[in-house]
């Protein structure tokens, strides 16, 4: 080959070299991961505010047969000094925690 043949077969093999490493670095982003559903439970807040009059008694009903825990429960409600709904909801959680 000749000088100037040379250089442009260099030249050539350069800009081929460099095109492949900037490619190479050019990858594309990470495809962001599927986004799982995850349905948490609702909070007892949540629950309690949808519930009807109707449903609200009928959990009391059922947590009055508990009378020391029903009484502690409004006892602490009363302590706060909750009004509805959220004396509602304080009494609902309080009742449902272990």
């Amino acid at each position: 080959m000749s000088r100037p043949g040379c250089t442009l077969a260099l030249c050539a093999l350069a800009v081929a070299l460099s095109s492949g490493m900037v490619a190479a670095q050019q990858t594309p982003p990470p495809k962001p991961a599927a986004k799982v559903e995850q349905r948490a439970e609702p909070s007892v807040w949540d629950q309690t505010k949808e519930m009807t009059r109707k449903e609200w008694d009928v959990a009391k009903k059922k947590w009055a047969q508990q009378k020391v825990k029903w009484n502690d429960c409004n006892r602490q409600s009363r302590k706060e000094k909750l009004e509805a709904p959220k004396s509602w909801s304080f009494i609902a959680n309080c009742m449902t925690k272990t």
